[in-house]
């Protein structure tokens, strides 16, 4: 079990009340706000989504620890499931005692609070997050919706990242659409597959396009290790394969030029990467700079 997991149960077991959702969401979102979990990259991130802060993250894992046996969920709340209680403690006797000491922390300062007072200081204090909310709280908020970016053939690899940090950094940056150049939209890391990334794109605000004959295959890419070998096949794909693709650039133009849009793929170095030479053709067609996130 993960860390984050522990600190999750670890926060019901000391809350000594069934939580609602969105009480629950808050509290985990303070965890990270205000403690020393803020500079741990494994802990769950965040995105302005129907309530305030979310995290697709935190839910899939909530789900997989009520699938286990750890957490339910009954009338709308959410607590440790009785009967494993006693394993649930074993587990969180194993946290680090900072984590500990950081769950105990936010319980004291927030845990009593009642969810829309809970809500209130949760907008006040981070207008971002409230920005999409759908609760009246959010008139407490001054939330200032970014401003839409400048036109520019914008690219983002998701390597390293989770898909709320992701979705996040887009939408602060005033992006509309994401246009997916995978050749195979697969991913193991939770958010980036295929169905499920159009979705939560969808989910938080972002049109979605995938034009998979702008990617390279997996097989061209097996055995490639160094920076070389790399550049060889990325000069083959923008020398040989691009020019078959003309149509598709084109709808990528077209895309760039009607709105703020960023080619996904996973690498976190353009360099290394297929869009680094896809940008380049495209920008080079519509008149626009190349921006690598």
């Amino acid at each position: 079990m993960l860390t984050r997991q522990k600190a999750v149960l670890y926060l019901l077991q000391g809350a000594l009340r069934p939580l609602s959702p969105i009480e629950f969401v808050k509290l985990v979102f303070l965890l990270r706000r205000e403690t020393v979990l803020e500079k741990d990259p494994s802990f769950y991130d965040f995105v302005p989504y129907k309530y305030g802060p979310f995290s697709f993250s935190l839910y899939r894992e909530l789900d997989s620890l009520r699938q286990y046996g750890y957490v339910t969920s009954e009338k709308d709340r959410i607590s440790l499931c009785n009967r494993n209680l006693e394993l649930t403690k074993e587990k969180t006797r194993e946290l680090p005692a900072k984590v500990r000491n950081a769950v105990e922390f936010i319980l004291g300062r927030y845990g009593k609070l009642e969810q829309d007072a809970l809500v209130r200081s949760v907008y006040r204090r981070y207008p971002w997050f409230a920005l999409n909310s759908e609760l009246p709280e959010r008139r407490l908020a001054s939330v200032k919706r970014p401003k839409k970016a400048s036109l520019a053939v914008y690219t983002a690899g998701y390597e390293g990242r989770s898909v709320d940090a992701f979705f996040n950094d887009l939408m602060q940056r005033g992006l509309r659409a994401v246009v997916d150049v995978r050749s195979n939209p697969i991913s193991r890391k939770y958010g980036f597959g295929g169905a499920r990334f159009a979705e939560l794109c969808n989910k938080v605000g972002f049109q979605y396009h995938h034009l998979p004959s702008l990617g390279i295959p997996s097989t061209a890419r097996a055995g490639l290790g160094s920076f070389d070998s790399y550049q060889l096949l990325l000069t083959q794909y923008e020398q040989v394969m691009l020019p078959e693709r003309s149509t598709d650039l084109e709808e990528v133009g077209t895309l760039m030029l009607q709105q703020p849009s960023v080619l996904v793929c996973f690498e976190r170095d353009a360099s290394f990467c297929h869009r680094s030479r896809l940008a380049g053709a495209v920008a080079n067609a519509i008149g626009l700079d190349v921006v690598h996130l």
